[in-house]
């Protein structure tokens, strides 16, 4: 039985390979698990979705009768139930389910890519221009969750793209549509990339006959059924609409640095880095390994990652930067664009030269994991006090903070504000209901209950009111001490002050 199975040592070059991939993977992920409160500029209305998901049901909590959700089939429900089903093995904790989400994608995102690297027929070791780039504005950092969440499912979808492709048998087509239906319910514009991505494989596919390109559409079709069920029941008033808006192409081009790296203070001298390894890999010509001489057959083009590349560059510049509604649309197709480029890259055919590649992509890999960790680890203990004042607070009580202009803005770059929503913890944590939220989009799964915001949605430092009374607790930091009577101060923790709303429903009167 044992010798049918046919196992096969690996080899030297394989434990190399696999160390390398392992270490760096590791390196990347573990950021998310080095702070309590994670630097994502958005991410906290994302668990506080999950929070409303669970409480809304449950009378005693403020989140029944005032958030509510929409069809089953709407984007972003499936990520929303799936850290909420995760929470309850990773200790019945939001901010945990999270984090394993987090650390899924990464993880994912490598082992999609190497998928699509064996499928293509391209050098494995390419999987190393992944990661100077997992670290991008338009992860959790900077971005929504869902879609952050939503590449790693957007890169196995090209892969099973050209898996379906190559054989049109029926379970690569059971697969690929799987892996279509299952982006569209975690992200509109994934859904909306992924399928840009399977026309453009679809297009430079050399189809056996026209009746074979008909048929290879069919996986595509029951996402699609979703995707009008969607647009009928949430876009149906088209008097409703904002007009779409475009980005001036020069502007664009200006901004593309921005939205492909990890937008960190001299994040030009990554770039321009980056860009010398990825020229030298591209420029190389037929003097390389690239793809197998008899993968060329399959496509109008022996470079398929390069074309997929340009054409996601081109639908960047051409997309609205606007539209229904949804800020950032085609500002969004520079990343899947950047990372398309990992599977057009190539390996120089002398060994030495390739060492020498190689090492140096491996180094920088690991220079920019490594700053990126330093970054978080600051991070931490710049906001570990407020963590820790924020578990003073009681089930349902209510949080109010308003971000200065300190220099935590600055943890990622001037494109990034990781504490801009983080009184958004207090709700995750606690179930009290926040300030504001992404339920008031109107176009997201989780929505408030006649579109109705039920808490005031103050903005700026905090100055009583009686509509400040509706919270039980403010923040301030320890240079913002407030000094008016309405509060009481309670603690102090690292930097950070926390007070009691006189007149609140946890401090109805104070002393």
């Amino acid at each position: 039985m044992w010798d049918r199975l046919h196992f096969r040592r690996p080899s030297p070059a394989d434990v190399l390979f696999a160390v390398v991939v392992a270490t760096l993977t590791v390196m990347a992920a573990r950021v998310w698990w080095i702070s309590a409160i994670v630097p994502g500029m958005d991410y906290p209305q994302f668990l506080v979705f999950v929070r409303a998901v669970q409480d809304m049901g449950d009378p005693s909590s403020p989140f029944h009768g005032t958030y509510t959700v929409g069809p089953w089939f709407m984007p972003t429900s499936l990520p929303v139930h799936l850290t909420s089903a995760l929470s309850y093995v990773a200790g019945h904790s939001i901010e945990n389910a999270g984090k394993v989400l987090l650390t899924s994608a990464y993880v994912g995102v490598v082992g999609a890519g190497l998928y699509l690297l064996k499928v293509l027929e391209r050098p494995r070791w390419a999987i190393l221009l992944v990661f100077p780039l997992i670290h991008s504005v338009w992860t959790v950092v900077g971005g929504f969750a869902a879609f952050a969440t939503s590449v790693p499912i957007q890169v196995l979808g090209w892969a099973l793209t050209v898996r379906w492709l190559q054989r049109l048998d029926l379970r690569s087509g059971l697969g690929l549509t799987a892996c279509i239906c299952c982006i569209f319910l975690w992200h509109g514009l994934g859904f909306t990339q992924l399928g840009f991505g399977f026309g453009v494989l679809w297009l430079l596919w050399r189809a056996p006959s026209w009746r074979a390109r008909a048929l290879a559409v069919l996986p595509t079709l029951p996402s699609l059924v979703l995707c009008a069920a969607w647009m009928s029941t949430t876009y149906g008033d088209k008097s409703a609409r904002p007009p779409p808006s475009w980005v001036p192409p020069w502007e664009a081009a200006e901004a593309i640095f921005d939205l492909v790296g990890p937008s960190v203070p001299h994040y030009t001298v990554r770039a321009f880095a980056l860009l010398v390894l990825l020229g030298v890999g591209l420029l190389l010509g037929e003097r390389n390994q690239g793809a197998a001489p008899h993968a060329g057959g399959m496509w109008r083009i022996r470079n398929v990652g390069l074309v997929i590349s340009l054409a996601y560059f081109g639908a960047y510049f051409v997309s609205p930067r606007d539209m229904f509604g949804v800020s950032g649309v085609g500002v969004r197709f520079a990343y899947p664009a950047a990372l398309a480029i990992v599977f057009a890259w190539n390996l120089p055919e002398a060994r030495a030269a390739r060492v020498f590649m190689l090492a140096a992509m491996t180094a920088f890999s690991v220079w920019t994991l490594d700053d990126v960790s330093e970054r978080f680890q600051r991070f931490a203990a710049e906001t570990r006090g407020a963590s820790a004042l924020m578990d003073r607070v009681g089930l349902h009580e209510t949080f109010y903070y308003a971000p200065d202009q300190g220099s935590s803005n600055d943890f990622a770059g001037p494109t990034n504000k990781p504490m801009r929503e983080m009184e958004q913890y207090a709700t995750v944590r606690h179930g009290g209901l926040p300030n504001s939220s992404f339920a008031g989009y109107g176009n997201n799964y989780v929505k408030y209950v006649n579109n109705q915001n039920p808490m005031p949605g103050l903005y700026g430092p905090p100055s009583w009111s009686t509509a400040l009374t509706r919270f039980d607790w403010v923040m301030t930091r320890s240079s913002q001490a407030l000094t008016d009577k309405h509060f009481k101060h309670v603690e102090s923790n690292e930097g950070w002050e926390l007070y009691g709303v006189c007149g609140s429903a946890k401090f109805p009167t104070c002393p």
